[in-house]
């Protein structure tokens, strides 16, 4: 029985143990919902505002106040299991927002309530058929009406999350299409990254597909959970039938006669083929290719040298041995914690310093009956992954808006900027304990958010080991036995993890892509400086789509599957207003490209990582930020809504000439 909370007859005890731990700030929106009335979310009710990226649990109240909460949630949901009907399925816009903001502690614009409508009701389908479609394999009934071209058909590249988001959508419009994936499973980035302590630092919740949830056994997923979540995302809409293994391609070439793409192939046994498209979906990913630094000698280490995105399936022998890291980022901060218990030594090689935030649920497990609940009612879920990402997305924003009269001698940007950094330097002194002498090692001397900003994994209490030696430098040479940094000192290893990241600049490299008379996508790009409108769609390249394009990945927070959703809810919407005009393809008109990409370098001057105190991946080898998204994720949400057919020109089947569209061709309120 809950502590505090009398049972209501007859109630399962998996429930009473869900409501037990359940979080108090989503069972208050939820009882609002069920029983009308919105004393939950005032007076005595109102949760304390969360700290850093705190789940707020207990809402910070008293726990006689917690346990009446429980009380009346226990009975409410025993209801709503019974068959009972809620009396607020469809709150208005302005109590939705009211409810999200006082569940989290601060005041969240009306305008985004037509999200929060969408993030609760993602299948669009009445209240009360949510749990039976919560796990359906037919979530996208509007894309029933869409009607394609008899033979018109589709080429995904690439089997990682953007695949098989692609996938579902195509299948749900009844458009065929073929999978190319160059590894021999599933699963992209997921699939390579194995190495000790691989995890995602995106809640689980809000890393997962909103069409198919997933009873995730951590708050935080480690990399085998992920890659089991997009087999079974592949199983439930059956589309390994549709992938091609072992196979990559090499090129795409438009043919105009046509109006077709015609992609050429290798296979593992290096024999190649065509395969001809009216669609190419380029969902290869960004952290597919690992990068080394160009250091002399780095292939005359005699002991295993691994990149951490090439882990390999047998493991690396670690136990007693003296183990360099190279690299502090994202992937280091989780092997070395992961290892440290292993290696007899650890010495790691940083470059600069990083950032790195308080990590309340790392390792936890979801308790089997939240797991439940969240199945059961999937409100409770969906309600809990709305509070997720409010905290992981937009709530940050502000923060990395430069003012232009502050001044604080380059370590913050404007006073919201000092207070994370304050805050943060707080964390880390208290993580070191003892070893505060490292502090000058570890301490960022740039703004909060200038780099990604990572997920403490306790990276610095491991730093504090004795066993554990921080090096402030850069790999020089590397020798049989040993490496030398920069500093002219060398550093004896039986084992070198290479921790340095993925060429992520360089989009869609090395497969050529040509468009219309021939021209190269790499060449329009100049190598490194890719731009696409919505970070989608280049001129020149009819019927191309590029999910997780260049500026789509948000460095304030989110969650790369949220971006990818977006990017083919708009596609779909594009080919449904192609199709429902008689029209074959689409080609972005290039001043819609190019007024679209200043406004991205004009966002971006105003904003943190164009500030000139440190380096990031964001950037390219001409300074321009061509990884990140410069807007409120709002703000792309609803530019990716609904195409506006008018900014592309179209042509039917056979291209000729470009159809004119008159101005009732032009669908929804635009696109900039």
């Amino acid at each position: 029985m809950i502590e505090g909370v009398e049972a209501v007859r007859g109630t399962p005890s998996w429930l009473e143990d869900a409501i037990a731990r359940a979080n108090i700030p989503t069972l208050a929106c939820l009882l609002v919902q069920i029983t009308g009335d919105r004393c939950w979310i005032e007076g005595k009710f109102v949760p304390s505002k969360p700290r850093g990226l705190d789940d707020n649990d207990t809402g910070g109240l008293a726990p006689e106040v917690q346990a009446e909460v429980r009380q009346a949630a226990l009975e409410g949901i025993k209801g709503l299991l019974a068959g009972r009907s809620m009396a607020m399925p469809e709150p208005s816009d302005e109590l939705l927002v009211e409810m999200m903001s006082v569940s989290l502690g601060e005041e969240i614009p009306l305008e985004y309530a037509p999200m929060i409508r969408h993030e609760l009701n993602p299948l669009g389908v009445e209240a009360s058929q949510l749990a039976a479609c919560a796990t359906s394999a037919e979530p996208f009934a509007e894309l029933a009406s869409v009607s394609a071209p008899e033979g018109f058909r589709a080429l995904i590249i690439g089997a990682g999350i953007s695949g098989l988001c692609a996938a579902v959508n195509l299948s749900a419009a009844g458009i065929p299409y073929t999978i190319v994936e160059r590894n021999s499973r599933l699963g992209g980035v997921w699939h390579e990254n194995n190495y000790p302590g691989a995890a995602c630092d995106v809640p689980s919740h809000l890393y997962s597909f909103s069409f198919a949830p997933y009873d995730w056994s951590r708050y935080f997923a480690a990399s085998e959970e992920i890659q089991r979540y997009l087999e079974h995302v592949a199983d439930l809409f059956d589309i390994r039938r549709h992938i091609r293994f072992d196979t990559e391609v090499l090129s795409a070439n438009y043919d105009e006669g046509s109006a077709e793409w015609e992609a050429v192939l290798r296979g593992g046994d290096d024999i190649e083929e065509k395969l001809r498209a009216d669609v190419v979906i380029s969902a290869v990913g960004a952290f597919n290719k690992p990068r080394y630094p160009d250091v002399p000698g780095i292939d005359s280490f005699a002991g295993p040298s691994v990149h951490t995105a090439r882990w390999p399936n047998s493991g690396v022998e670690l136990a007693g041995r003296r183990v360099v890291v190279v690299g502090n980022g994202a992937s280091a901060m989780q092997v070395v914690p992961a290892i440290a218990d292993q290696a007899g030594s650890i010495t790691v090689i940083q470059r600069s310093t990083q950032w790195a935030a308080p990590f309340p649920k790392f390792l936890v497990e979801v308790p089997a009956s939240i797991q439940r609940l969240m199945n059961e009612v999937p409100l409770y879920r969906l309600w809990y992954r709305l509070r997720l990402s409010w905290a992981f997305n937009d709530k940050q924003y502000a923060a990395l808006q430069k003012d232009p009269d502050w001044d604080n001698g380059g370590l913050s940007i404007n006073a919201l900027n000092d207070v994370h950094r304050r805050g943060l330097t707080a964390y880390i002194k208290s993580e070191l304990g003892d070893a505060q002498n490292l502090l000058p090692q570890v301490l960022p001397d740039y703004p909060p958010f200038g780099k990604r900003m990572l997920m403490d994994n306790g990276w610095f209490r491991t730093l504090a080991r004795e066993h554990v030696h921080l090096v402030s430098g850069a790999v020089t040479e590397v020798l049989p036995d040993r490496v030398r940094t920069s500093d002219g000192s060398e550093h004896e290893a039986d084992v070198i993890i290479w921790a340095t990241g993925f060429d992520v600049v360089n989009f869609l490299a090395p497969m050529e892509l040509r468009g219309i008379g021939g021209r190269s996508l790499h060449d329009d790009w100049d190598g490194d400086d890719a731009r696409a409108y919505l970070g989608t769609v280049v001129p020149g390249f009819p019927n191309f789509f590029c999910l997780y394009g260049p500026n789509t990945q948000f460095g304030h927070g989110g969650s790369l599957i949220s971006i990818v959703e977006r990017q083919m809810h708009y596609v779909m919407s594009l080919l449904r207003s192609l199709f429902e005009r008689d029209l074959h393809s689409v080609d972005v008109r290039p001043e819609v490209h190019e007024e679209y990409a200043r406004e991205i370098d004009r966002r971006h001057e105003r904003m943190i990582w164009t500030h000139p105190g440190m380096s990031t991946y964001y950037r390219n080898s001409k300074g321009r930020v061509v990884v990140c998204n410069p807007f409120r994720i709002i703000e792309f949400w609803e530019l990716t809504d609904v195409a506006n057919l008018a900014d592309y020109n179209a042509w039917a089947a056979v291209r000729r000439a470009p159809a004119a569209l008159s101005e009732t061709d032009r669908v929804g309120g635009g696109s900039q």
